[in-house]
């Protein structure tokens, strides 16, 4: 009997679905853009489950959030963590814009996905980051869209500047120690228990105790800082800085110095400023507030006092600039100027050093006033570079260079040692040359 074998017929395997996700985001907190965050999650919540080879996943929306840095979005950091795990096979945006306005953070998340075997879908561009040109024309479109955030900071910043120059007041810190920010009135308005705290500190300084000695009558009278807490030393000198407590605003003390980090920095004369008297009504009167920035200067001068020759000589070897060292052997002070690496632990350099003396010798030659008059010197010196010889090149406030030299250049050329006590006592002739428009 023939031997019959049954064949079965096979079972198509389905298809294994993709696991898909969108990102959304909209970058101002308003109604409008709100609408327009809640359409787009419709549209992709809509268009993934439509497709029966597309598992749904969900829509990742950050909503009033800048694209310019991926780590300040909590939905998108989220997604990528999703991708990680293994939960989402591929992500559909609407546009580069959307998914990242900064290049580096862009390229480097889609080539991190990309390792991981997740293809990301831009709908604008038609890109497929899985495909072969899908970096480069990403590269490129990418670059596009930062310059456009540059772009639209600029177009910012020049608003805020002409509502700046208008007299438009407005401010960037909306609540103060003392004061609240009345949005109605757009202007400060005292908070009379937070002003006592204000006129106390004032009253202090002027008194003379020290930061600390302030901090510690504020703690301990129970007072706290707005963030409820302890006053700090450093906190509470920018405090009596404020001009806002005199009753005045000073704006644009600082500027976006990249749109794409968002880094802020001091603003060092790059910018105007724009100073508007009696904005609002003031904690501090004028007279007072006066007395505590003469006060403040009068202390830093303590701390940190400055001559005609401070931040004038630089060091032709390392760069760095002289300082003044006073010294004293057997019983007799002599003060120089050294260069201040020297100062630094494991560096060395081998600059001449002067005594305050002979400096002010070499000025008087130069500039051709007999004896030194700092005046003169501050007038027509803008600085001086310390060659490796020991001569000094002087850079003249109108444009102009003069050299000069004494002996200790000379004493440098013939590798003489002379001790530091005798420099005082030195006679040294300066010779002026190479004069220079």
């Amino acid at each position: 009997m023939r031997k019959i074998s049954k064949i079965e017929p096979a079972i198509p395997a389905l298809p294994v679905r993709k696991k898909v996700a969108a990102y959304a985001r909209v970058s101002k907190d308003t109604e409008r853009l709100a609408h327009s965050l809640s359409a787009q999650i419709s549209y992709y919540s809509g268009l993934i489950q439509r497709n029966p080879e597309w598992e749904y996943v969900g829509v990742y929306a950050d909503y009033g959030i800048t694209g310019t840095s991926a780590d300040g979005r909590p939905e998108f950091m989220r997604m990528l963590k999703d991708c990680e795990d293994g939960k989402i096979n591929i992500v559909l945006t609407k546009s580069i814009s959307r998914f990242a306005r900064n290049t580096v953070d862009l390229l480097e998340t889609v080539r991190h996905l990309k390792e991981l075997g997740i293809e990301v879908r831009f709908e604008k561009e038609h890109i497929n980051s899985l495909s072969e040109d899908g970096e480069l024309m990403l590269s490129l479109l990418a670059s596009f869209a930062q310059e456009e955030s540059r772009s639209i900071s600029d177009n910012s910043k020049w608003g805020i500047r002409k509502r700046f120059e208008s007299g438009e007041i407005g401010t960037a810190n909306k609540h103060i120690l003392g004061y609240r920010y009345d949005e109605e009135q757009r202007k400060y308005i005292i908070i009379p228990e937070e002003a006592i705290i204000v006129r106390r500190m004032f009253e202090l300084y002027i008194d003379g105790v020290p930061l600390q000695g302030i901090c510690d009558d504020l703690n301990g009278s129970g007072y706290r800082t707005i963030n409820g807490c302890l006053f700090q030393e450093a906190s509470l000198m920018v405090m009596i800085r404020n001009e806002v407590y005199a009753g005045d605003t000073l704006r644009q003390k600082s500027y976006m110095a990249d749109p794409i980090t968002k880094n802020k920095a001091k603003n060092k004369g790059e910018f105007p400023k724009y100073y508007m008297p009696d904005t609002h009504e003031a904690i501090i009167d004028r007279a007072t507030y006066a007395k505590v920035q003469d006060e403040i200067a009068r202390r830093e001068s303590l701390l940190n006092p400055t001559y005609c020759f401070t931040r004038k000589i630089k060091c032709g070897i390392c760069g760095m600039f002289y300082t003044r060292k006073i010294s004293k052997i057997k019983g007799k002070k002599f003060v120089r100027w050294i260069c201040r690496s020297k100062k630094e632990p494991g560096v060395t350099c081998t600059s001449i050093n002067f005594s305050e003396m002979e400096l002010k010798h070499i000025c008087a030659k130069v500039l051709d006033t007999g004896d030194f008059s700092e005046d003169e010197f501050n007038r027509s010196v803008l600085e001086m570079t310390v060659l490796e010889n020991g001569s000094i090149e002087f850079h003249m406030i109108g444009g102009e260079k003069r050299c000069g030299t004494t002996f200790v250049s000379m004493r440098a050329a013939t590798s003489q040692q002379l001790p530091i006590a005798s420099k005082e006592s030195w006679s040294a002739e300066t010779v002026v040359w190479n004069t220079t428009g």
